[in-house]
């Protein structure tokens, strides 16, 4: 069984989204604390989509009730995502680490474990994410910072997204989570991560998030945008099963870019922010707000550095005089949309020379 964890980091590294080796075995240590061998054997035979309990048994071979059971406990603690469908017939399909299983961790976090998945991010995704050009989160801007008269498309707004859907939940921010329980947190508020639909079934059934309305979810955006968080959420076109709000500090995506300088990591909406000089009285408030140290103060005047903006209206809705507004890309500065998460994850395998989905 010692090759078991292996195996299983074999295939979670099958996933366009890495699952990788490193010099100190962190990403097996892991393993071995989440999935006891048994689980490690029936992750080799699971698939990156929806599948019942008996098509899984019929393939491995096993009792359909006693996999179903074992299933719906590896679902449980987050280990395999459990899609329950209109007519109430479970799923279940692999997950990749992250976006994910550590993400499903957020009610076992230790100090002990916090410390192996940072050395793992640190080692092992980090460097991974060097190689990819397409983000798998996107940037939203804050929606009523957009100039008027400028089209907006609908998965540039988060309140349509909002609209889009009829379950909600909110859960709290695992990277902010961490960083506080290890005593290195900022000040934002932690129970600020929105998901919807079957997503927000997944949540609310394993009790890592709580069950919200439409609009206490709308005052969740709002109060984001008062802490000063960025909207994040998936990077395409279609229907989104979330929204994320992030800060530079914490965020483990908009870290990449703070302190990794890995922008390909996350995908800049499609604004920038633009100032008038003629107005602005270099108070200083947008260099505060700026969660990726776009902007700067330089011989007396603040400067935005358009390479380093990613477009979120952070700092147009504290500006004091109304200088700063934000702009719409031309069509060829703007990053690609693509229509669905399995175009995004297609997309990342083909610039990782990886295939999805994989048997």
């Amino acid at each position: 069984m010692a090759d078991i964890y292996e195996k299983l980091r074999e295939r979670l590294d099958l996933f366009p989204q890495s699952y990788p080796k490193t010099e100190s075995g962190a990403e097996l240590e892991i393993l071995r604390r989440l999935f006891n061998p048994e689980e490690a054997e029936i992750m080799l035979h699971l698939r990156p989509y929806p599948e019942t309990v008996s098509v899984i048994a019929e393939r491995i071979g096993k009792d359909e009730t006693e996999l179903g059971e074992a299933l719906y406990s590896m679902s449980k603690r987050g280990l395999i995502y459990r899609h329950r469908s209109r007519s109430n017939q479970i799923y279940y399909l692999m997950i990749p680490w992250m976006i994910g299983i550590w993400e499903f961790q957020l009610n076992d976090l230790t100090p002990e474990n916090i410390e192996l998945y940072e050395r793992f991010y640190q080692e092992g995704m980090v460097p991974a994410w060097r190689k990819q050009k397409t983000g798998i989160f996107r940037v939203v801007p804050i929606e009523k910072e957009i100039q008027g008269g400028t089209e907006i498309q609908p998965y540039e707004k988060v309140s349509e997204i909002i609209e889009s859907h009829t379950r909600f939940a909110v859960a709290d921010c695992i990277c902010r989570k961490e960083r506080r329980m290890v005593g290195d947190a900022c000040d934002r508020p932690l129970d600020v991560c929105l998901s919807f639909g079957p997503s927000a079934a997944f949540y609310i059934e394993n009790g890592i998030g709580r069950e919200i309305c439409k609009e206490e979810a709308q005052q969740i955006l709002l109060r984001a945008e008062e802490a000063g968080l960025i909207h994040c959420s998936a990077n395409h076109s279609g229907r989104k099963d979330f929204i994320c709000n992030c800060c530079g500090c914490c965020c483990k995506a908009i870290a990449n870019i703070t302190k990794h300088d890995n922008p390909g990591a996350i995908t800049k909406s499609n604004y920038y922010a633009e100032k008038d000089y003629d107005i602005c009285t270099a108070c200083g408030t947008c260099v505060d707000r700026c969660q990726v140290g776009a902007i700067r103060m330089e011989n007396e005047i603040t400067v935005i550095n358009r390479e380093r903006c990613i477009g979120c209206g952070l700092c147009v809705s504290t500006c004091p005089t109304g200088s700063i507004s934000l702009v719409r890309k031309t069509a060829d500065e703007a990053p690609a949309i693509l229509a669905n998460e399995i175009e995004v994850i297609q997309a990342i395998g083909r610039e990782k020379g990886k295939q999805f989905p994989f048997e």
